[in-house]
């Protein structure tokens, strides 16, 4: 659970952290200031004291250059090495050592062996002779060599004579005095490396180890550690393979100092500045916080929903004095915009009527109030209005509300003696529920309730005649409840449609039916999602008459329960096209056939296969891309598929669907037009369309021995067709007699149970071994 803060410890709060935010601010600019600027100038010492070390050792590399020239290029000291003559060698050394100040003066034969020496205790140490040895591979500039622990700045030159007959080595020992010398020059400590390990240097014994033992070294601070030392690594010439190296370290504690007194400072008068903000925000806090209790008391009798309240008046500055009076009138407003707000959360915006949830609401409270009284009996009628879409394209938009607005006027006078509950549910359906008393009075309340419908409807000068259907659901016998009562309606008022009729009254059993309905629609979806086999496709063979050979197939669905329940293909596909999954299940068809076809392919089997497909999926923006992904995927060829579509689905959207019908067939795709004779077009019509092959309806097929009637039909359809240049299928083909007549009639294929029912692909497959046999 938080804690609430009040006004008074929020504003005081607010004093000190803007005071304590000032001080860290400052704190934070004031060190990062001083930090930037020693580290500058620590940074400006170790640049300055790396030149002054680079230009040192350059100066002692010139001065050993400079002596050793001068040496090896004595005409008297040539003269003597050529002859050993090892006095006069010993003592031009000496003098020229002597000149330099030198710590080694040596000579070798340029084998390496010792001729003459100042220091005979390098003699036999093998670090000298693997130093003069190497050194003598970079004559003319100076290298450093560390011999027996000391470290030597050596230099080595040829004597020629005019050959090269010995080495001239001097050097320079760094000792204790030479760093010295140099942390006096550059103010900061010096040691010198090899391989990590420190050899000499300025800060003592101490300091004696590694190089990463003095960039560890720290200062205790508090509870932290700091640095001691800044470092900075410079590098020297030293003999091929071995690494020397020096280190500067500039010691960081004054900087430290510096930084710790002005850190104390700051804290200091931040802490005296926060004592004087918590008193003046106390002051100030307690001064706007007791005339705000009055608004507090205002905002709670607001939150109460008492937005009527008198003004005071109130102690306190102008500004309260303001807020108070605008307190007052927000209460007003706000009364004002709630009622309108309620009104319109409860009402349909054009007609004024319930909507759909308030209608729910109410009809619901009217049944609870009901049942605790003497039960009410009520007639729950829905209202559709056919074809008003004819309205708005001829009329307008604005006339169609015009004519939604007087309908729902004349709806709501209806009985308005018995109190009806009225409700615009959706753009064109209207709910009206009427209480009755006597068992049989709703007849005649639904018998007036049409004859008022039926009367034209006078909108902006206009006679409007329009067509009602009504679908009605009874209280309490057919429905219990508000929910259902509305979803009963509403099954009533769909029937209507489908029966053609203006007026249908809920008959028992047909909800459980919707919702049966309802849940195979949600088993088909996972059906379709899962990797059951209940779905499967089966395949009926087309025989060509002229070549008495089958050619073609025909692809149909089929769903089989795992409890062994047959589910019709009419009853999933048609809600399946009414909930919106026939897309799904069209790909699943699609993927599902072209599979089968590339298996077929593998074992030399070429079939065209039909596939039924409805407008919806010939509408749809991806229907044809996702065609031929499958294609490509299973590597089918687009002239083995034929796509069959009813007259009713070419006629939805006639434009849209012969385009895209025009685009398939420039793909190689067949199109076939199935169920012909049971639709509205005629040959006539159908030349218009893109198609390759007339399917006539199995109505026309199943008695064509029979009927005569029939046989002129098909006759006259497959002569007109031929002269349209259309193949004809005819479908339901039963017996033998049928089969005759058509080949008679120059019919191209057949299909039906007389040659064989819809079977697997693999009953198929013997199937056709049998009929080729």
């Amino acid at each position: 659970m938080t804690s609430k803060l009040t006004l008074y410890k929020q504003i005081t709060l607010l004093c000190v952290a803007l005071v304590f935010l000032t001080a860290i601010s400052l704190l934070g600019v004031s060190l990062w200031n001083t930090v930037s600027f020693n580290e500058q100038q620590i940074n400006q010492r170790i640049t300055s004291a790396e030149n002054v070390l680079k230009e040192y050792l350059k100066a002692k590399e010139d001065l050993l250059v400079t002596a050793s020239k001068v040496l090896t290029a004595d005409f008297g000291f040539k003269q003597a090495v050529a002859t050993r003559d090892k006095g006069t060698i010993e003592s031009v050394l000496q003098n020229q050592g002597a000149r330099i100040n030198a710590s080694l003066m040596i000579l070798t034969d340029t084998v390496g062996q010792l001729i003459s020496s100042n220091d005979d205790s390098l003699v036999n140490s093998a670090d000298f002779t693997f130093a003069v040895n190497a050194i003598k591979m970079s004559t003319n500039k100076t290298q450093l060599a560390e011999v027996n622990g000391s470290l030597y700045q050596l230099i080595a030159l040829p004597v020629k004579a005019p050959r090269t007959i010995a080495y001239a080595i001097i050097g320079f020992k760094i000792d204790q005095a030479f760093v010295n010398e140099l942390k006096r020059l550059t103010d900061v400590d010096i040691s010198f490396y090899h391989n990590d390990d420190m050899i000499i240097s300025t800060l003592g014994e101490g300091a004696a180890g590694q190089e990463t033992d003095l960039n560890k070294m720290t200062t205790a601070w508090l509870f932290l550690e700091r640095a001691a030392y800044e470092n900075k690594r410079v590098g020297i010439n030293s003999f091929q393979g071995d690494n020397y190296f020096s280190q500067l370290s500039a010691d960081l504690s004054p900087s430290y100092l510096e930084l710790d007194k002005l850190l104390m400072t700051i804290i200091v008068l931040s802490v005296l500045i926060i004592c004087f903000a918590v008193i003046s925000g106390s002051f100030l806090a307690r001064s706007l916080t007791r005339p705000l209790n009055k608004l507090t008391e205002l905002a709670n009798a607001f939150a109460q929903g008492h937005y009527q309240t008198q003004r005071e008046t109130i102690k306190g500055s102008l500004e309260v004095n303001d807020v108070y009076a605008s307190f007052i009138k927000m209460g007003q407003k706000i009364l004002e915009r709630e009622n309108k707000i309620s009104y319109q959360a409860e009402h349909d915006a054009l007609t004024g009527l319930y909507n759909r949830s308030t209608l729910m609401h109410v009809l619901a409270d009217y049944i609870n109030q009901s049942e605790h009284k003497n039960p009410n009996k009520l007639l729950v009628m829905g209202v559709n209005i056919r074809n008003f879409k004819r309205i708005n394209d001829s009329l307008g938009s604005d006339m169609g509300d015009l004519t939604l607005v007087a309908v729902a006027e004349r709806i709501n006078r209806y009985s308005s003696e018995r109190e009806p509950i009225v409700g615009r549910l959706s753009g064109v359906e209207f709910f009206i529920a009427i209480p009755y008393d006597q068992p049989n009075d709703y007849e005649q309340l639904i018998d007036a309730f049409l004859t008022e419908l039926k009367a034209p409807v006078h909108v902006s000068n206009l006679r409007l005649n329009l067509n009602f259907r009504v679908g009605a659901c009874l209280y309490p016998s057919q429905g219990s409840n508000a929910k259902e009562l509305v979803r009963r309606t509403t099954i009533a008022l769909d029937a209507t449609k489908t029966e053609h009729r203006s007026f249908r009254l809920y008959k028992e059993g047909e909800d459980e039916a919707h919702l049966e309905r309802l849940n195979l629609v949600e088993e088909l979806r996972e059906v379709m999602a899962g990797t059951t086999e209940e779905l499967f496709m089966v395949y009926q063979p087309k025989l060509n008459l002229k070549t008495q050979k089958i050619e073609k197939v025909e692809s149909l669905i089929r769903w089989i329960k795992a409890d062994g329940t047959f589910v019709s293909p009419e009853l999933f596909i048609d809600l399946a096209e009414q909930s919106g999954l026939i897309i799904k299940l069209t790909h699943w068809v699609l993927d599902s056939v072209l599979k089968q076809q590339a298996s077929w392919a593998k074992s030399n089997l070429h079939l065209k296969v039909a596939i039924n497909i409805s407008a919806q999926d010939i509408a749809h923006a991806d229907f044809i891309d996702f065609l031929f992904q499958k294609i490509d995927r299973y590597q089918v060829d687009p002239n083995l598929i034929t796509l069959e579509l009813t007259e009713r689905d070419i006629m939805t959207n006639e434009d849209l669907v012969v385009s895209r019908l025009n685009q398939l067939k420039r793909l190689g795709i067949q199109i076939s037009v199935d169920d012909y004779g049971i639709g509205q077009s005629s040959l006539g019509k159908l030349k218009q369309l893109p198609i390759d092959e007339l399917k006539i309806d199995k109505t026309f097929i199943l008695e064509l021995d029979q009927s005569e009637k029939d046989q002129q039909i098909v006759s006259s359809t497959i002569e007109l067709s031929h002269k349209l240049g259309l193949t004809v299928v005819a479908e339901g083909v039963e017996n033998e007699a049928s089969l005759n007549m058509l080949r008679e009639m120059n019919c191209d294929h057949i299909q039906g149970y007389f040659l064989s029912r819809p079977v697997k692909s693999d009953v198929l497959i013997e199937w056709l071994g049998a009929y080729d046999a």
